[in-house]
């Protein structure tokens, strides 16, 4: 499996993510709301959870937001997301803790049980065998009824919808995203860096695992899967 690095990733590099993301990213807040809904945790329930790759922290301030009584783990591998995430979920001072570390790596070492994992546009850089072990890991950190949220670029088995969706993600970023140098970077990664797997075939390797898994959203290649632990 190849090993990324920063330079992988030149939104971390040039502190555009928030920009880029909103703009580049299909119904980005949309399914942003629409995770924090499908938790479907009681508003004043206190809850813990992880949130894998928090990056610039909008995840978790809805999340926050939403849910008063709730604290968050937020994990990411880069200093830049971090220092981003820090000054966005300041307001929320003691109910974040944020951890610089490999999402599964964090995962590996955490030796304690959670209210629900979530995940946004992050785990698409894993291989299949990646994906599979980090849904393992995600299912043993979870309480009985815990659930784990995952936003994510998918793809999908049809060669045809395939190039569809991709060409649909293409478009909306061309329409949204004015400099040409964010463009051409944006269609490299995805092309080159990106290693999407489908929602119908991360569905079912949830449910080997014994996850009640479902797909909540879907518009092309943007979809969010829940996966509640039996």
């Amino acid at each position: 499996m190849k090993v990324l690095g920063i330079e992988d990733f030149f939104y971390v590099t040039d502190r555009s993510y928030d920009f880029l993301a909103e703009k580049s990213l299909p119904h980005y807040h949309e399914a942003h709301k629409m995770l924090v809904a499908a938790l479907c945790f009681d508003r004043e329930q206190e809850l813990e959870i992880i949130d894998l790759g928090i990056g610039s922290g909008v995840t978790s301030a809805y999340i926050l937001k939403n849910f008063p009584n709730a604290k968050i783990i937020g994990v990411d591998l880069f200093d830049e997301m971090l220092s981003e995430a820090g000054a966005r979920l300041k307001q929320f001072g003691d109910r974040v803790t944020l951890v610089k570390s490999d999402n599964t790596d964090f995962l590996k070492q955490f030796n304690r049980k959670v209210n629900a994992v979530v995940t946004a546009f992050c785990l698409h850089h894993l291989d299949e065998k990646g994906k599979k072990e980090i849904f393992k890991l995600i299912y043993e950190r979870l309480l009985p009824f815990g659930r784990f949220l995952m936003l994510d670029l998918t793809t999908f088995e049809d060669p045809c919808i395939k190039e569809l969706a991709r060409k649909a993600t293409i478009e909306h970023m061309e329409a949204n995203v004015e400099d040409d140098g964010y463009r051409k970077n944006w269609i490299h990664h995805w092309n080159n860096i990106n290693l999407p797997s489908s929602a119908d075939s991360m569905g079912r390797w949830m449910t080997d695992l014994e996850f009640n898994a479902e797909t909540v959203f879907r518009s092309y290649e943007v979809a969010l899967l829940s996966a509640n632990r039996r």
